[in-house]
């Protein structure tokens, strides 16, 4: 009974004490830099495919898939092992990614092709597609699976897109060049980052009204708090995180990161947000209880992490 109730608590202690972890693309060298949030470090570096960019994690599957732009295909790397398992071929530029919350369906922008394709996580050669508008970028998938937003860079645009059908149901114009996109928690309010515009667009997804607000220099991604109250969004030409009161539309914090902070990811277990700096070769991370930043964890060259790139304990 002893040697039970001391295993047990082994085990419960190794499971409280374990990390959240960050996978980071390093486009410069063509790697992936895995970071132990807890620890402030990077763990592993993984080979994957040329100029890998984009990022999609899934704690159920135990997957990560990166896209390569300039091999045009994915790597697919075991979250247990953090190997490369398979690599999914695919005919284009693949640059923006996201996985649907169910887990079926990865979704994958061509930005030179301007589509999206739609992979099956249970058989990757099942793939479907449909053209959206010029440049495809950030994607994201609404809460319940059935709805696909995406931002068309080069069309000023976010595309609404029926995940079932692939069916475009709605565009709606917002700032000049939208990038990144985020969705709050429930669903219910989508951002998107206007990179010309110094912007970034809050669409009501029930009604569609629309609102901006003004950030920094050139923004790019960005990412909400847990608890929808908060929006973070890097600012890649003023080396910056503009942090955004969403209940009042006001900047409350600028926090200097590194130079030309490109992805930035939320974790709910530490509280903390990881920014990627291109032009600094290193991860930042902000304390969001403070506002400010913590500190910095160097990693490949010219990483990008674009997409939520942090496996989260919680």
């Amino acid at each position: 009974m002893m040697k039970k109730l001391i295993l047990f608590l082994l085990l419960l202690l190794a499971a409280c004490t374990q990390s959240s972890v960050a996978y980071i693309t390093n486009q410069g060298d063509n790697t992936v830099s895995v970071i132990d949030i807890n620890q402030a470090k990077v763990t592993h570096t993984i080979a994957v495919g040329k100029a890998p960019v984009g990022v999609a994690i899934s704690k159920t599957l135990h997957r990560a898939f990166i896209t390569n732009v300039e091999s045009s295909n994915i790597s697919v790397i075991d979250t247990n092992t953090n190997k490369v398992i398979e690599t999914i071929a695919l005919q284009g530029a693949p640059v923006g990614v996201a996985l649907a919350p169910n887990n079926r369906a990865l979704y994958v922008a061509d930005w030179y092709s301007d589509r999206i394709l739609a992979i099956d996580t249970a058989d990757y050669k099942k793939q479907r597609e449909v053209v959206v508008a010029i440049a495809p970028a950030g994607l994201v998938v609404s809460p319940d699976s059935k709805t696909l937003y995406v931002a068309a860079r080069d069309s000023n645009e976010i595309a609404v897109i029926d995940a079932a059908t692939l069916t475009i149901n709605r565009r709606i114009t917002v700032g000049k060049h939208p990038f990144g996109l985020t969705l709050s928690n429930d669903g219910d309010t989508l951002y998107a980052v206007n990179v010309y515009a110094n912007s970034v667009s809050i669409i009501n997804t029930k009604t569609w009204q629309q609102s901006k607000i003004k950030v920094g220099e050139h923004p790019y991604c960005a990412i909400t708090s847990l608890d929808n109250k908060t929006l973070y969004v890097t600012n890649t030409q003023d080396d910056t995180v503009s942090v955004i009161d969403l209940i009042t539309q006001e900047t409350i914090a600028t926090v200097e990161v590194g130079m030309t902070p490109e992805g930035i990811s939320y974790d709910a277990a530490s509280k903390l947000v990881l920014v990627a700096s291109w032009g600094e070769n290193k991860v930042s991370v902000i304390d969001t209880t403070t506002n400010k930043l913590k500190g910095h964890i160097k990693t490949g060259d010219k990483s990008r992490a674009f997409g939520q790139f942090i496996l989260s304990k919680q």
